[in-house]
């Protein structure tokens, strides 16, 4: 029984079949997604329990667009999703306006060129087309004072699921009156989330993998009223922002499920 079998009771009937397929059985562990800060010949083992758990999500939440910090397994994953997601979308009757050029589409940002074109030559077919990568320095910077980074150039996108696990600290470039992020013992501390912040739609939700420091850092400082949940045994801290909504394009792809 490999991985994926075993935590197949948490997922429904989604035809999740094809998706093991791909990333046992095409080449994936052999070195698309073997980076660790840009050393293409460490390897990076997927996490099942991460990648069930993702994939469930924009599911279960009817996602319309994702973006995503850090390339890996998790982008075939999210794209699998969010292409379900709109076999169902296209199967409705009725489809009411929704203010969103960007349906069922994933942003995934990162800081390896050689990665990002590694992760596009390999990608599954059917999904590639439904993702946009996107190179970017990660920068050192600072928060109402307080140490973090941000990445240069982002997606000009208004997502409604957001998944943080990038960049790693080692990325980060700069110091400010001496302090780097190439200390090994200083954890990453993304602040993107923070300047975002104030364009979120009511239900935007956020999954930070791991990355806890950061995770309450971004609790801390967030100015909007939001459902915060840490799951410590699977080191993940979840956000949902809960507003009522703006008005009637202000619309969920759960509001037709």
């Amino acid at each position: 029984m490999n991985g994926y079998e075993k935590h197949r009771p948490y997922i429904e009937s989604e035809g999740l079949d094809e998706l093991v397929d791909f990333l046992e059985n095409s080449g994936y562990r052999e070195g698309v997604f073997d980076a660790v800060s840009g050393k293409l010949d460490i390897p990076f083992p997927p996490q099942t329990d991460d990648l069930v758990r993702l994939h469930k999500l924009v599911r279960s939440r009817k996602c319309f667009t994702a973006l995503e910090f850090g390339v890996g397994y998790s982008s075939i994953v999210l794209a699998d999703a969010l292409y379900k997601n709109q076999v169902e979308w296209e199967e409705l009757t009725s489809k009411p306006p929704v203010r969103n050029r960007f349906m069922f589409q994933l942003f995934s940002v990162d800081t390896s060129r050689d990665w990002i074109e590694s992760t596009r030559k390999r990608f599954p077919p059917r999904l590639v087309d439904r993702v946009h990568f996107h190179y970017s320095e990660v920068e050192i910077g600072v928060y109402q004072g307080q140490l973090c980074h941000y990445y240069k150039n982002l997606p000009d996108i208004v997502p409604d699921f957001i998944y943080l696990d990038g960049p790693s600290a080692k990325d980060v470039k700069g110091s400010i009156r001496g302090l780097s992020f190439q200390c090994e013992e200083r954890t990453v501390m993304s602040g993107d989330l923070l300047l975002m912040e104030s364009t979120f739609l009511p239900g935007t939700f956020i999954l930070v993998d791991g990355r806890t420091n950061n995770a309450r850092f971004l609790e801390r400082h967030f100015v909007r009223n939001y459902e915060t949940r840490w799951d410590r045994e699977g080191d993940v801290t979840t956000f949902e922002l809960v507003e009522e909504r703006l008005g009637k394009y202000n619309l969920l792809g759960s509001d037709f499920f």
